[in-house]
C-alpha cells in the first residue's frame, strides 16, 4: 500500500474473546498518528467471530470517527497453525517455502495446500549455524473464507488478513531491542497469556503461558471478596503488585487483602515466563532477551512493569498505542489502553 503525503490507513480490527478493538491511523510525512480507536465489548463474549460482531463493529465505527470501509483482520488465534522449525541454513530463497508449507502441514496433519502461511527466518545473527530457526504460521482456507464472508456481508472491504504476532511486532517497531538483541512481548489477555520474541523486527518464537489470564484473576476477586464481576474488574485495574502505590480511598486492610491476590497471579505469571525465558536465551543466543514488553488489557494494571522489572532484573516497558506513535489529547484515553495494540500494528499493514 503506498501512503500519500497524508491519509489515512485502513481500519485494524482485532476480535478478542471479550472485546472488539480497531484503530485507525493517518500518516503525515511518512509518520503514524492516531486517527481514531474504539474498544467495543463483544455482543456475544467467548463465541467464534460471528454476524453480530462484524454488525456491532459496523454500526460503532463512524460514530467513534473513523472513515471508510477498508479493514485489515487479525485472523483467529485459535484457528490458526503454528510452528517453530528449523530449515537448513543453505536452503534460501523460494526454496524455503515447500519445505515450510510440508512441516507445517505434516505437524498440525492437514494437506500443505489447505492453508495460507506466513513465516519468519532467524537471520540477524552473527553465529554460524546449519539450521536457521524459523516461525511459521498457517490459516486454514476454510477458517479465512468463513470470517471474510462474514465481515463482507456486514459491508467492509478486507484488504488483509494478518497474524495477530506479527501485527504486534510492527505495532511495537519503535520499542523493540536492535538485532540482534531479542524482545520479548507478553500479551496479557482476559483468556490466555502468551509471549512472543522478536529478534530485531522478525518474530521468532511464540508461546502461550498456561493458567495466568487475566480473567482467572477477576474470578478470583470475585469468588474470594464476593464481588460483582464488574467491580473484580475494576479493582484489577487500579489495584498493582506492588506496595506503597496509590489507589484512592481503600482502607489499609482491604487494601493489602485485595493486592496480596494480585501480587500471588503476577508472580505465578513470572514464574511460568522465566521458562520461555531460559528457552529464548539459549536456544537463540547472541545477546538474549534485553527487552520485555507488556501489552494487552492486562498491561494497563498499575506499575506492573516495574513490579515484573525489578523480579526479573530485565528491562520490562508497557506498549501501549501512547507509548508507540504520536496521539492527539482528545484520544490519549484511548490511546493509553494497551489492549489496542494489536489493532494499531494490523492499521499500518502495507504502511511504512
Amino acid at each position: 500500500m503506498r501512503m500519500t503525503h497524508s491519509s489515512r490507513t485502513m481500519i485494524g480490527v482485532d476480535v478478542g474473546r471479550q472485546t472488539i478493538k480497531a484503530a485507525q491511523l493517518q500518516v503525515c510525512g511518512g509518520r503514524y498518528r492516531v486517527f481514531a480507536l474504539l474498544l467495543l465489548p463483544r455482543p456475544q463474549p467467548g463465541q467464534e467471530i460471528g454476524a453480530a460482531d462484524a454488525l456491532a463493529l459496523q454500526k460503532s465505527l463512524k460514530r467513534c470517527g473513523f472513515r471508510g470501509n477498508r479493514i485489515a483482520l487479525a485472523a483467529p488465534e485459535q484457528k490458526l497453525l503454528r510452528a517453530a522449525l528449523e530449515v537448513p541454513a543453505k536452503v534460501t530463497g523460494a526454496a524455503v517455502d515447500p519445505i515450510v508449507r510440508l512441516e507445517l502441514g505434516r505437524l498440525h496433519n492437514v494437506p500443505p495446500d489447505s492453508f495460507e502461511m506466513a513465516y519468519w527466518e532467524m537471520k540477524a545473527t552473527a553465529l554460524p549455524r546449519p539450521l536457521t530457526p524459523t516461525l511459521a504460521v498457517g490459516c486454514p482456507h476454510a477458517a479465512a473464507h468463513a470470517l471474510l464472508d462474514t465481515f463482507e456481508d456486514a459491508g467492509f472491504r478486507t484488504e488483509a488478513l494478518d497474524v495477530g504476532s506479527a501485527a504486534v511486532a510492527r505495532a511495537c517497531g519503535p520499542r523493540l531491542a536492535p538485532a540482534p538483541q531479542i524482545t520479548a512481548i507478553v500479551d496479557l489477555g482476559w483468556r490466555s497469556t502468551s509471549v512472543l520474541f522478536v529478534c530485531g523486527r522478525t518474530p521468532i518464537y511464540e508461546r502461550s503461558i498456561p493458567g495466568a489470564p487475566m480473567g482467572e484473576l477477576t474470578a478470583r476477586l470475585t469468588e474470594a471478596f464476593g464481588l460483582p464481576p464488574m467491580s473484580a474488574y475494576q479493582v484489577v485495574g487500579t489495584i498493582g503488585p506492588g506496595a506503597g502505590e496509590s489507589t484512592g480511598p481503600a482502607d489499609a486492610e482491604s487494601l493489602a487483602a485485595l493486592r496480596k491476590h494480585v501480587r500471588a497471579h503476577f508472580d505465578k505469571l513470572l514464574e511460568e515466563l522465566r521458562i520461555p525465558l531460559s528457552y529464548a536465551n539459549h536456544q537463540f543466543g547472541g545477546e538474549g532477551v534485553k527487552r520485555l514488553l507488556l501489552i494487552g488489557g492486562g498491561a494497563g494494571v498499575p506499575h506492573l512493569a516495574a513490579y515484573f522489572q525489578d523480579r526479573l532484573g530485565t528491562e520490562v516497558q508497557r506498549a501501549a498505542p501512547s507509548d508507540l506513535i504520536e496521539s492527539p489529547p482528545e484520544l490519549a484515553a484511548k490511546a493509553d489502553h494497551p489492549a489496542l495494540t494489536c489493532a494499531v500494528g494490523l492499521a499500518r499493514f502495507g504502511g511504512v
